[in-house]
Order: structure tokens, then C-alpha cells, then sequence
């Protein structure tokens, strides 16, 4: 009889098969592991005397992880055959996994309060590294030689069997904190101690600090009224989440799983209110710079503060950093609704990525990344990250620059919908595809290539007042009584130029303090209400008219309608719209397939309004690609 556990891992990255191997091997258990399709499982006898203690420890010593969706146990009386899959073990940007967490607030580890403490199966691996394949050689701390102890270990501790990026306080990362009147350096764990300590205690008196992280710069400091609407809520003690955002479980699960994302949460108390408005970019500590600052606010007495990214070199009071070079990755968001999990935009915890299928020498670029034939295999990462990409030809993204003479440009919406459809090995059936990014595309595959059927019109922020009045009779009377009751709105939407998209005219037609999509979403999560109105999403032909929609905003506004209801009934609409469209190019192409793309969807008004209208059709979309724009670089390769 044997007895078989199951782990629903929806991802082919190997962090959490590689820990659980790892106790294994350093155990003397009759255990064997293997990693199928969205399966970890685990296989012994059912008479195994310590299989109880060994899962015990397993339980104690596994992440969670956002990927990790529940698990079962059984027995059987036959062994089960694994269909292995192709492993995804490239360099991680993780948190810490509970063993080196642990051991970073132990004092007496040998890593006591030592922030860049890790191991094969967590940390920001992808920071340190200059090329492909990850090794001491081909990282920055290449420059650093392990002490001792540090080599013992690498024979010795299973989670650091032969890591290339171990160190300690003995051989590792000094850290240096300048202000305008002195410099201390921190190189044992008393001063690495104190310096985070007096980091926390200057942001307690309202002082800033510019801290290099693992994943970049960042401004930390204590808010104070209205924040900027691109800082991020730093959660430092998890009791506050409660507190002051209103969270549903799987919100909770996920801010503290081990890929950390960003996720818009809303506000629950007035102090929170006071600071973000009706939601906010919340993050929970996510390397080791962050996780132990966090510890030393907690005793410092403040539950959260905020961050901004930013650039070496930004003003600060005080100054927090290290000699050591690194590659920090985008940071990933992630979209929550019920059991839907959708990663928005963003590289890391889900870059760099192995990829099966696509064109043999074929390179694609998008969003700065590059999906180029290896050594190891077809991968996604960064160009600077590759010591050589050869390819027969290479495809770009449209509005992105190449130095390649030949390159073909391709449909950052037509390589997206492929993409979907090539995770869920879908790519012989015809399907229907929506994209709704920037610009809002429906697209038609028909097993061969994707047809942009309902392409957007052209849209310009020049003149657009002219374009709004030769909309319909009565539409110049719309305009100029917009003039007469906002002028000095009127003057400055008169005068922009350039690329400017949808969603920021949208925005400052609206009044927004953030102008941008992010500013209209939290907005329309402030509407209370249970229905908006109805805004103009199409005219002839049943293609969207920037201009129609504009000026339907417009008659509202000079109604009196208020912003939150206004923000809402764009979503709404948007969801009426494209279901309308999507249902009926289904129904006259006789497909079954209908993908969703495009960071527009993570809208939770869009969102539910798509869910109630194509409930039936069962849309797919992207699982562990992000839904934005990093996605076409995978499609790219099945254009």
C-alpha cells in the first residue's frame, strides 16, 4: 500500500519542489517526490514509521506561495506513475522562505540581522546575476570569497547544498547609511543591528530614508495627509492589515506568500482613508533590507509607512546602500477576485522563464525583455543577460526601438491573445480574443494567424474638442457649454498633444489627482452604489469611438454627476460593450474560445461586469504570464 500526497502547484518553477526534495535528501526517509502538471507529489509506503514527522516538518518549512492551491492525500494499493514535467530552475527573486527568515532574526546565526541571507530554494537570485546560467562566476559575488563556515555549509545544510550566492556577516555585503553630518558602515551584528535600527527611529521623528533593496532603490518614509498616488503602503506589523484595509483571505494569503506582490487593497479606517483615499498599492516586506527595517519600525511603534520607487541618487535624509551592483526586476501585480488570480504587469518572481514551443531561432522583444534560444533551452529574460542570441530572425514589439536592421514588428494584441491560447495548449482551435489594454482590439484566430476584426479608430489628443463636435447634431452645443461651465479645464484638455492616451484625457476630463487608468480604477472602488449609467461606448459599425465616450462623460459631468459614479459606469459599460461584441463574433465565427488580454481587466467593476455577462462563454486568460504586456514576448514566438 502506498501512501501519496498531493500539492496543487500551478507553476513551473521549482522553488517549492527543490525545498521539499532538499529535506529528503538530508533525511534517511523512504520517500520519492516528482513534479507533474500543477502537481508536486509525494509517494511512500504507507507503513513509512517517520513519514509523520518528515510531513510535520515539511508543513513547518514550506512558503506559501500565491501558486500553492490546496493539497490532498490517499492511498492506493498501486504506485502512481509521474508525467514529469520540464522543471523551470532558473535564478528566483523571492522572499525568504521561514528557514532563512529564522535564521536572519536568530542571534545566535552567523546571519543575524544580515539582509542578504538566502538560499537555493528563496531570495532575489535574479539581482546578483550578470549571465545565464546562475554561478558564483557569472554573479556579482564573484567578487567575495565564502568563509569557511560557508563552504562547511554548502556541503552540510541541504538547502544550501553547493548555493552559489551563500555568504554571511564573515564574508559577505557591508552595508553603509550616510546623513549630511556622518557615516557608519555595518560589517558585524551588533552595527547591522543599529543601522537598521536607527533607519526605523529617523523615519519614526518623520525623517526619510533612501534604502537600495534587492529589488532597487526606495524612499521610505512616515505619511503625513494626502500621500503621492504612486507610493506604496508598507505594512510593517501583519496585524495592521486588518486594521486599516479591508481584506478578503485570499488578499491576506497572498500579500504574505513568499512571491510578495503588489496588490490594490481597499481602505478600511479613517486614518488609512485619510492617507490613500478608497484603496492603495499595498506591499508586505519583501527581501531582506525591507523584512528587517519592518522589525525595527514595529519597535520603533509604527505598523506601516510608505515607499516610492526611485533612482540612485534621489534626496534623502538619510542614505542606506551597498557596493555591490545589482539587476533589480519590475515588481509583479496582482489582480484578486474571488478565486480568479490574474498577474498584471511586471518581471519579477515570474521572469526569467523557460519556454517549451515557438519558433526555433526566433527571437522576440517586448517590455524589455527577450525570448531567445539557449543553452539551456528557449528562455524569457533581459537581452543584457545572455552572452550571445543568435537568431534567423527577430520580431518587435510595435512601438518599441530596435537595433536590428530586419526586424519584423508584430501586434503587441495579436501576440497576446496567442499567448493565452498557447498556455492552455489551445493553439489548434479557432478562437475569439479580446484585448483591452490601451486601445481595445477584437481579434479572430483562425488557426493559423490572428485577424484584428474590430481594430480601434484612431485616436489623437490634438483637436480633440474639434473631433467632439462633429460627432452628431447638437455635439458643438455640448462643447461649448463644457467651455462656459469649466474653463480653465476646457483650456488645459485644448492644449494637449502628443501621445496621450485614453485613459489620462479620461482622467483629467474627470478631475482626478491621479491621472492615469490606476486613477479612474480607484475611483470606481470608492462607488458604493449598486448600478451606473450608461456611458457611450459605440456608435456605427460596433467600433468603440473615443470621441462618442468623451463626450458622453462630458454631458454627465455638466450634470453634476459626481466622480466615483462616473468612474464606476466606465467599467460597467466597457463590460457591457465587449461582451455584446465578443458574444457576437463567437456566434458568426461558430467558435468555443474566447481569451481575455490586457492589464484593463484587472478592474474589479470590469471584472465582475465581464464575469455576469460571459459567464457562459468561460474566458481564458493568461495563468503564469502577466495579462499586460510581458506576455507578447511569449506569443511573439507563435506569430
Amino acid at each position: 500500500m502506498y501512501f501519496i500526497v498531493e500539492l496543487n502547484f500551478r507553476s513551473n518553477k521549482s522553488y517549492l519542489y527543490a525545498l521539499i526534495k532538499a529535506l529528503i535528501d538530508a533525511s534517511d526517509i523512504d520517500l520519492e517526490i516528482g513534479f507533474e502538471k500543477e502537481k508536486i507529489v509525494l509517494i511512500s509506503q504507507k507503513d513509512e514509521p517517520k513519514l509523520e514527522s518528515f510531513l510535520k516538518q515539511v508543513e513547518e518549512t514550506l512558503p506559501a506561495s500565491i501558486y500553492l492551491k490546496g493539497s490532498r492525500h490517499f492511498v492506493s494499493e498501486e504506485k502512481p506513475q509521474i508525467k514529469a514535467i520540464a522543471i523551470d530552475d532558473l535564478p528566483l527573486d523571492l522572499s525568504l522562505c521561514p528557514s532563512c527568515q529564522k535564521e536572519m532574526f536568530d542571534v545566535s546565526s552567523r546571519r543575524y540581522y544580515y539582509p542578504f541571507t538566502s538560499c537555493n530554494a528563496c531570495g532575489a537570485h535574479h539581482a546578483f546575476l550578470t549571465q545565464h546560467p546562475l554561478s558564483r562566476a557569472n554573479s556579482v559575488m564573484k567578487f567575495l570569497v565564502p568563509c569557511e563556515a560557508c563552504k562547511k555549509e554548502m556541503q552540510m545544510n541541504p538547502l544550501r547544498k553547493s548555493y552559489p550566492l551563500i555568504s554571511c556577516i564573515d564574508c559577505g555585503v557591508a552595508l553603509r547609511m550616510v546623513d549630511k553630518k556622518s557615516e557608519r558602515y555595518a560589517n558585524d551584528k551588533g552595527t547591522y543591528r543599529q543601522l537598521f535600527e536607527v533607519s526605523a527611529r529617523a523615519i519614526a521623528k518623520g525623517k526619510s530614508v533612501v534604502m537600495k533593496t534587492l529589488h532597487g532603490y526606495r524612499k521610505f518614509y512616515k505619511p503625513e495627509g494626502k500621500v503621492n498616488p504612486k507610493a506604496i503602503l508598507f505594512i510593517a506589523d501583519v496585524n495592521a492589515l486588518n486594521r486599516h484595509l479591508m481584506l478578503v483571505v485570499q488578499e491576506f494569503n497572498a500579500l504574505l506568500s513568499i512571491e510578495r506582490p503588489l496588490l490594490r487593497i481597499a481602505t478600511k479606517s479613517d486614518e488609512a482613508k485619510s492617507h490613500f483615499g478608497s484603496s492603495v498599492w499595498t506591499k508586505y516586506p519583501d527581501e531582506g533590507m525591507s523584512m528587517l527595517l519592518a522589525r525595527e519600525l514595529i519597535n520603533a511603534g509604527l505598523e506601516y509607512i510608505v515607499y516610492e520607487a526611485c533612482e540612485e541618487g534621489e534626496e534623502g535624509d538619510f542614505l542606506v546602500d551597498f557596493d555591490l551592483p545589482i539587476t533589480p526586476q519590475k515588481d509583479f501585480r496582482l489582480f484578486i477576485n474571488q478565486d480568479t488570480f490574474l498577474l498584471i504587469d511586471g518581471e519579477r518572481t515570474i521572469f526569467p522563464k523557460a519556454v517549451q514551443g515557438g519558433k526555433r531561432d526566433r527571437v522576440s522583444i517586448a517590455s524589455g525583455l527577450v525570448c531567445a534560444d539557449t543553452d539551456m533551452g528557449k528562455i524569457i529574460d533581459r537581452a543584457e543577460l545572455f552572452a550571445q542570441i543568435p537568431a534567423k530572425e527577430v520580431y518587435v514589439a510595435q512601438g518599441e526601438r530596435s537595433r536590428v536592421k530586419d526586424a519584423v514588428s508584430f501586434s503587441v494584441a495579436e501576440a497576446s491573445m496567442l499567448s493565452v491560447l498557447a498556455e492552455h495548449e489551445k493553439l489548434g482551435e479557432g478562437a475569439i480574443g479580446v484585448h483591452f489594454d490601451d486601445r481595445l482590439h477584437f481579434l479572430y484566430y483562425n488557426k493559423k494567424s490572428v485577424i484584428d476584426v474590430v481594430p480601434p479608430r484612431a485616436f489623437e489628443a490634438d483637436n480633440l474638442f474639434a473631433h467632439i463636435r462633429e460627432l452628431r447634431e447638437g455635439s458643438d452645443r455640448l462643447v461649448e457649454n463644457f467651455r462656459a461651465k469649466f474653463p480653465d479645464l476646457y483650456a488645459r484638455i485644448d492644449h494637449l498633444s502628443g501621445e496621450v492616451d485614453l485613459f489620462r484625457v479620461t482622467a483629467i476630463l474627470l478631475e482626478l489627482e491621479d491621472e492615469s487608468f490606476e486613477g479612474i480604477s480607484e475611483s470606481a472602488l470608492s462607488f458604493l452604489g449598486k448600478g451606473g449609467m450608461q456611458i457611450d461606448t459605440k456608435v456605427t459599425d460596433n467600433r468603440f469611438n473615443d470621441y462618442a465616450f468623451l463626450a458622453s462623460l462630458m454631458s454627465y459631468k455638466l450634470s453634476g454627476a459626481q466622480q466615483p459614479i462616473l468612474c464606476y459606469s466606465i467599467f460597467e459599460s466597457f463590460g457591457d460593450y465587449i461582451a455584446d461584441i465578443a458574444t457576437q463574433l463567437l456566434g458568426k465565427t461558430k467558435t468555443q474560445t474566447l481569451t481575455l488580454s490586457g492589464r484593463a481587466f484587472a478592474n474589479q467593476s470590469l471584472w465582475g461586469r465581464i464575469q455576469r455577462n460571459l459567464a457562459l462563454q468561460k474566458p481564458i486568460l493568461n495563468k503564469n504570464y502577466p495579462i499586460g504586456r510581458e506576455s507578447s514576448v511569449y506569443g511573439a514566438q507563435f506569430l
